[in-house]
């Protein structure tokens, strides 16, 4: 007589084995409390407006100080370490969040960046160069 697999419980020994993975690619210390469901702890959005590049990113949770914000060879870099501690008199407990972004923005006008954070919210504003349409500087090809 042939065991009959249970399909729920490869769909769980899957699951498990995603979470492991998604865990170690985001960071997430394994405290559902802190992370939520084990998602991104930034959410990012990249538009453009007249000067430039506007950046948001959610992340809340984090403190303006705990956030490392920089621009390096056409990459803009969001780092945010966030502790948390507890003692109930028994049980001292330490959790530590980080999240980590990378982003490809191209050049920048790097000393115009401005950003700015409220309600979990960084902004970011990336001027960028305007580029030159003068029309002697263009080659047509036959």
């Amino acid at each position: 007589m042939a065991m009959r697999r249970d399909p729920f419980e490869e769909m769980d020994r899957m699951f498990e084995q995603m979470r492991r993975s998604m865990s170690a690619w985001n960071g997430w210390d394994g405290h559902p409390s802190l992370s939520g469901d084990g998602q991104r702890d930034i959410n990012l959005s990249l538009d453009t407006d007249e000067e430039g590049y506007v950046l948001l990113a959610d992340m809340p949770g984090f403190e303006k100080e705990e956030i490392d914000l920089r621009y390096e060879d056409g990459m803009i870099s969001i780092r945010a370490t966030h502790e948390t501690s507890s003692d109930d008199g028994t049980v001292a407990e330490r959790h530590t969040r980080h999240a980590h972004e990378q982003l490809h923005v191209g050049d920048v006008i790097e000393a115009e960046i401005t950003a700015s954070y409220r309600n979990g919210v960084l902004e970011v504003h990336l001027p960028t160069r305007e580029e030159t349409t003068d029309d002697e500087s263009r080659i047509d090809i036959d």
